[in-house]
């Protein structure tokens, strides 16, 4: 028996693998906005640090210029602002708005020219000026601080002894108030518009007293002192009649000095003026009444009588304009900003004795 074994065919060659093809290269990711976002952001941080650099010098400058600006107006310098007119004479005009005060606006690290110190160096800069003629004083203010009235109101008589021909009209607006109407008192002529408050001539010494809202709370004075009085209008203690008596003595001078003013500007006896000056507001036809304005009217009459008072038919009516610091910038914005919304004699460091009418709380 023949054994025979029949061979297996190999088996067929697999088929053939598909050409593989080579994947393209992944497109390469631009950089180019990466490098855009880069060069922004250290131009702002360059920027940033120039600003900041630029704020803490201006800091230190402008504290020792702003601590002699109340008593140097030498190194004052405004450009001119042309209103109307034109030749060579000048009228200045002068706004006096807000409350009258040598404290200016500040924040924790700057603090922008007070009130006071603005309207002495304009003043100044007019005296100094032999082509100004007149000033023209706008008064909106309902008064403020009697030093800083009694100062700008001497400034606006040496304005007018400077030169016999020199003259100073002033046109009231909305509220020219007591320091207001003490600082008006220095013009040649007084213009008020219809709708003006004025008056209110009187002297007031005004603290909040918590006495009772400290014993509610259990917060009690501790003061140590070298004379009874010395801590007078403590406000974690009642005022005792003395010192009623001491502060009205107080008043009471500050109260004739104004009295003197208005008689002397007004030409109005002084009998006369103590009894219209118990601190009641007049309407504008009141005030005309009681000769403590000349005229009612707009700017248009007052800058007549301008013409008429200096004999000057031709001039430019102009204002100061000066340029603002860093620190008046950017202090003025910080300052409002970090102020609590309390009536202006509360925000005051200490009792201060005030030609201010104060409807408010």
């Amino acid at each position: 028996m023949n054994d025979t074994f029949n061979e297996m065919p190999p088996p067929p060659p697999p088929p053939p693998l598909p050409a593989v093809v080579p994947a393209a290269p992944a497109p390469k990711r631009s950089t180019k906005g990466h490098w855009i976002a880069i060069i922004v952001l250290l131009l702002l941080l360059g920027v940033s640090v120039v600003l900041n650099l630029g704020l803490a010098v201006a800091s230190l400058v402008g504290v020792a210029a702003l601590s002699v600006g109340d008593t140097d107006t030498s190194n004052v310098h405004f450009s001119e602002e042309v209103l109307r007119g034109s030749g060579r004479k000048k009228v200045v005009k002068l706004e006096l708005y807000g409350v009258i005060t040598f404290q200016g606006e500040s924040s924790v690290f700057f603090q922008q020219e007070s009130l006071a110190t603005r309207m002495l160096n304009e003043i100044e800069a007019a005296r100094q000026d032999d082509d100004v003629i007149a000033i023209l004083v706008v008064v909106d203010s309902p008064g403020g601080g009697v030093t800083a009235s009694d100062v700008i109101y001497n400034a606006l008589l040496r304005f007018r002894e400077s030169n016999p021909k020199r003259k100073v009209v002033v046109l009231m607006r909305d509220v020219a108030a007591s320091g207001g109407y003490y600082i008006s008192a220095a013009a040649d002529k007084i213009v008020a518009h219809r709708t003006t408050i004025t008056g209110s001539i009187g002297v007031l010494i005004s603290s909040a007293n918590f006495k009772g809202l400290g014993d509610k709370l259990g917060v009690k004075d501790v003061t140590i002192k070298s004379g009874k009085n010395k801590d007078i209008l403590n406000p974690l203690r009642d005022v005792t009649a003395e010192e009623t008596n001491l502060l009205q003595l107080v008043v009471n001078d500050m109260y004739d000095r104004f009295v003197s003013i208005v008689a002397r500007g007004r030409g109005i006896e002084m009998a006369a003026v103590r009894k219209l000056a118990d601190g009641r507001i007049y309407t504008a036809p009141q005030a005309l009444e009681l000769q403590l304005i000349d005229q009612i009217g707009y700017e248009e009459d007052a800058i007549k009588l301008v013409k008429e008072l200096t004999a000057e038919k031709k001039f430019r009516l102009i204002r100061y304009k000066k340029t603002r610091s860093l620190t008046e910038l950017f202090g003025a914005n910080a300052g409002a900003a970090l102020r609590l919304p309390l009536p202006e004699r509360w925000q005051a460091r200490w009792p201060a004795v005030q030609y201010l009418w104060q409807p408010e709380l």
